[in-house]
């Protein structure tokens, strides 16, 4: 794994646009799943206009977002009327809060990515590449700006070559995908919740000193505590003895359903992994 911590900034409207040239849809779950894999942290950041008021749909995809750990940023979306004409033109343009956000904080990153074809990001992209960081651009050539593709010392990647690592699957249909809008759709619908007692695997989304932050199907946050890794052994670093690697097997304890994100909570269902985790806290090598 890259030990650089990374930045992955969504330009929502962007995106939305280049979906629809490709003809599939993004898993949001797999998509941080695919940066996990690559570096030793990852904040993302998800830019987007809405209407008011938010339909099912946005309120879905709101939750299926931050259930997978994406700061979420909007603004109401508006119409102007032209006086002279009576045409409406909408505006929800994001590109300052994103570049003012990426900016501000760009102390906590080594590697900024950025998900977008628009050129008006090459300034931001060009004062990062001075500031030591390394830059990386996700879109595709069919309607990327050219000067992203040429811009030295910007790493650009197509996003066509990468559907089967984190293109939207409809569940129970194998490797076939959805193609166009209703992909979107189903991806953002009321998904089904766990029963209490019901078990599931889920893979790492971040360690805190209280617990192991779970990916999982439901698009729900899902907490599985410190205290039910059914380790005897005093831990003083969680981070220490989980690995962004680990799947874990567990069983739910707690479904909480009156959070905006439903919430929840499990227990370690699998004692060889048990085992395994106290062997990493005492040190011993693994068997």
């Amino acid at each position: 794994m890259d030990i650089k911590r990374a930045a992955v900034y969504i330009d929502g409207a962007n995106l939305f646009f280049t979906q629809r040239s490709l003809g599939w849809q993004i898993d949001f779950s797999r998509l941080i799943t695919f940066f996990l894999d690559r570096y030793a942290s990852v904040e993302a950041r998800y830019y987007v206009p809405v209407s008011e008021p938010a339909s099912e749909e946005q309120a879905a995809f709101t939750r299926v977002l931050a259930a997978h750990g994406y700061i979420l940023t909007s603004k109401p979306v508006k119409k102007i009327v032209n006086k002279t004409t009576g045409e409406i033109i909408i505006k929800g343009n994001l590109d300052v809060e994103l570049a003012v956000d990426a900016l501000v904080g760009e102390i906590a990153y080594d590697t900024f990515i950025l998900f977008s074809g628009d050129s008006d990001f090459l300034p931001l992209l060009r004062a990062l590449k001075e500031k030591g960081k390394e830059v990386l651009v996700y879109s595709t050539e069919g309607i990327s700006a050219w000067e992203l593709l040429i811009e030295p010392g910007i790493d650009f990647h197509d996003l066509a070559g990468l559907r089967d690592r984190i293109g939207h699957a409809k569940p129970g249909e194998g490797g076939r995908r959805e193609t166009g809008g209703q992909a979107l759709q189903q991806e953002n619908a009321f998904l089904r919740l766990p029963v209490v007692g019901e078990v599931f695997t889920g893979t790492v989304l971040s360690v805190k000193s209280y617990g192991v932050f779970l990916a999982n199907t439901y698009h729900a946050k899902c907490l599985l505590p410190l205290s039910f890794l059914g380790i005897s052994r005093h831990i003083t670093d969680l981070t220490e003895v989980v690995r962004m690697a680990d799947v874990f097997d567990v069983v739910v304890f707690k479904v909480d359903t009156s959070h905006e994100v439903p919430e929840i909570t499990v227990k370690l269902a699998d004692k060889e992994k048990s085992h395994e985790l106290s062997e990493r806290v005492a040190g011993s090598p693994l068997s």
